[in-house]
């Protein structure tokens, strides 16, 4: 039997705070910019929608910034949602328009991300008034600098959950499924179908969710449909797997190419095992290889080793870090090194001592 789930007054109480301060922060400026991580996913893209929506009520009209590379790059199904927010009489720029066009006093809201190199606006902070962070992912050194931080890493399942909580506090019911349809998505993309990143609040926004009324199953179905070539270069990726002790599972692949996308499937699928952490690698198109990693109940800070390797995070139980690019003179050499180099993170992470309790 599926739990009904609960929101935590603490939860409430920080949407609440965050509602407050996003409210008045688009009050006060002339624009509002709306930018997410760079290879965007679902829970990305639902966010953005959302984060739309809440500007059209207070009467702002948001450009939404994309790297032109990844936007050109999107799978059909990503390339959809975009279309769809465009038919909503949103506005999608690139980088160049920004700059030819920037407005002063402008806010900007960064979705689904906290990294300041991970966006396409990594180096034109200092162009906006205010920055504002919605993410679900921990902070770190790399994190962006701002005040307005609203991010609640193991609190929730993903940025698209808070914005439903964000959404629902402004009372905010969108009538049109589609942003329903888009914030389900991105729930199920980064709590892999329900299997992982479950909270109590993530059960009754589901449930909330997942009703003819609010949301069409076919169309949330879709996004999640397989095809056939990219399924075959997950299991080939998954086949790779080796182990260090019973406890982590790596597999390196460059015998083909991999998306973004599905590396990080690999490593969901994997879960099935019995393991404490997951940790894939596929050759991405420019040479370098996407790396992601998941733990099976966040006993692993995956996120510290992601971030180690090559300048990552995420949370206890997901995690990813950028493209990492080795220096072998063969493939071979490339797998060796790689492999090695994550095995040395890992023994020196799990070789830290523990603190005493109480302290």
């Amino acid at each position: 039997m599926e739990k009904t789930g609960e929101q935590s007054e603490l939860l409430k109480k920080k949407i609440s705070e965050y509602k407050e301060k996003l409210t008045a922060a688009i009050k006060d400026c002339n624009q509002v910019y709306i930018t997410t991580h760079l290879n965007e996913d679902y829970d990305a893209i639902a966010s953005i929608g959302a984060m739309a929506l809440i500007c059209k009520r207070f009467k702002k009209a948001p450009y939404i910034v994309v790297d032109q590379k990844d936007y050109d790059g999107l799978s059909v199904e990503k390339s959809d949602m975009y279309e769809a927010l465009k038919d909503k009489n949103f506005v999608i720029i690139n980088l160049d328009d920004f700059k030819n066009n920037r407005v002063e006093n402008s806010l900007l809201i960064v979705l689904d991300t906290n990294k300041g190199f991970m966006t396409p606006l990594k180096n034109n902070y200092d162009d906006f008034n205010n920055i504002i962070v919605i993410d679900h992912h921990k902070t770190d050194d790399d994190t962006i600098k701002t005040k307005n931080k609203f991010i609640l890493p193991d609190m929730v399942s993903s940025t698209s959950e808070m914005m439903y909580w964000i959404l629902k506090q402004m009372k905010i019911n969108p009538k049109d499924r589609l942003y329903n349809n888009f914030l389900l998505t991105g729930i199920l993309l980064d709590t892999n179908k329900k299997d992982k990143n479950m909270y109590p609040s993530t059960y009754l926004c589901i449930g909330n969710l997942d009703t003819p009324l609010k949301t069409d199953k076919d169309k949330v179905d879709m996004y999640f449909s397989t095809d056939y070539e990219s399924d075959r270069r997950v299991q080939d990726l998954v086949d790779e797997m080796e182990w260090i002790t019973i406890r982590y599972g790596i597999a390196i692949d460059n015998s083909k190419v991999y998306s973004k996308e599905e590396v990080a499937k690999a490593a969901d699928y994997s879960l099935k095992y019995t393991s404490e952490a997951i940790i894939t690698f596929g050759k991405a198109e420019d040479g370098g290889y996407h790396v992601s990693a998941r733990s099976n109940r966040g006993n692993v800070d995956i996120d510290a080793i992601m971030g180690i390797l090559n300048g990552g995070g995420g949370n206890s139980a997901s995690a990813s870090c950028s493209t990492l690019y080795v220096d072998g003179d063969t493939l071979s050499e490339e797998k060796e090194q790689i492999f090695e180099k994550i095995k040395k993170i890992i023994y020196l992470r799990s070789r830290r001592k523990k603190p005493k309790k109480g302290k």
